[in-house]
């Protein structure tokens, strides 16, 4: 129970600090936020007086502990103001758009693991077989090609030459494929190395000697035995790496016009509407923090031999 409460003093202070981050973003960017709105709104330079004006009304004009106070505790309730360029709800903007990233995110978390367990798993069960090497060649590809550059490859060959799938818009399973399978190429084939390394590791440790020695059959000691002990390292790597696959939305949405919250992030941060910036790293980070929690509080029900002492 101690060791509960310590982890959530934990993420609660990872989470302030966080907040802290992304509310200094406004103030991080080179320029005066108030004046490069204004030119856009109103497609001239404002003069000092309409600068001074719009700062009191963004509230930019109080002192910066003060605005923090104020959208942390806005923030945590969901609220992330005005967005300064579309005059919308930030949360209604996000919420506009979640349905397009998580649908990539899901698609691609489940395909690419799948994937890589089935191969990873083979490739250490074979070792310098043929299906290892055909991983060995696979991991190295994945890693290798960028995905931006593997997403206009896919788009040329099945959309402009193939005439088989859709490059852009989003609205049925076949919008999906190129974007997932962009996404996917890169996180399958790191996974896929580190699950081969995980699974061989145990394969060489003497209680899986002791039981092939026992007769077991290969499955079940590769099931039973070397796999349980192998996705405490695995689930960790895994949980650790949305972090990047949180990234690499952001470039797979670019490169497909998808208007998910990777392709509102990057337009918000060209146009410096930085309500929205400051509330998706904000929520970014509290997922990450979330996903890390939950793993470490699963580690005891994994293996029953991990007890968090006082």
């Amino acid at each position: 129970m101690r060791y509960l409460v310590r982890r959530l003093i934990q993420a609660a202070l990872t989470i302030l600090g966080i907040s802290f981050i992304s509310f200094s973003l406004l103030y991080i960017f080179p320029g005066d936020p108030a004046e490069f709105i204004l030119s856009i709104r109103y497609g001239y330079e404002p003069s000092l007086q309409d600068i001074a004006n719009f700062r009191k009304v963004l509230g930019l004009d109080r002192p910066l502990i003060v605005q923090y106070l104020d959208w942390l505790s806005r923030a945590l309730r969901g609220d992330f103001g005005n967005s300064w360029v579309e005059n919308k709800s930030v949360a209604e903007l996000i919420l506009e758009r979640l349905p397009v990233s998580l649908e990539l995110f899901a698609a691609t978390f489940v395909i690419s693991l799948i994937f890589a367990f089935i191969l990873g798993v083979l490739a250490a069960m074979y070792k310098d077989k043929a299906v290892d090497q055909f991983s060995r060649i696979f991991t190295l590809l994945g890693i290798s090609i960028p995905s931006f550059w593997l997403g206009l490859i896919l788009i040329w060959v099945f959309s402009v030459n193939l005439h088989i799938l859709p490059a852009f818009g989003y609205g049925s399973v076949k919008h999906l494929i190129l974007p997932v399978a962009t996404w996917s190429f890169s996180f399958m084939a790191i996974k896929t190395r580190f699950i081969r390394a995980a699974v061989l590791e145990e394969l060489s440790k003497e209680y899986v000697f002791t039981a092939r020695t026992k007769g077991l059959a290969e499955k079940i000691v590769i099931v039973r035995h070397a796999m349980r002990n192998a996705m405490i390292p695995i689930i960790t790597y895994i949980s650790m790496s949305i972090s990047h696959l949180i990234v690499g939305a952001v470039m797979v949405e670019v490169v497909f016009s998808l208007n998910g919250l990777g392709s509102l992030l990057v337009k918000s941060a060209f146009e410096r509407d930085f309500p929205v910036v400051q509330a998706l790293v904000f929520i970014s980070g509290v997922v990450m923090v979330t996903v890390n929690l939950i793993v470490d509080l699963l580690y005891p029900l994994m293996d029953p031999r991990i007890r968090y002492g006082d």
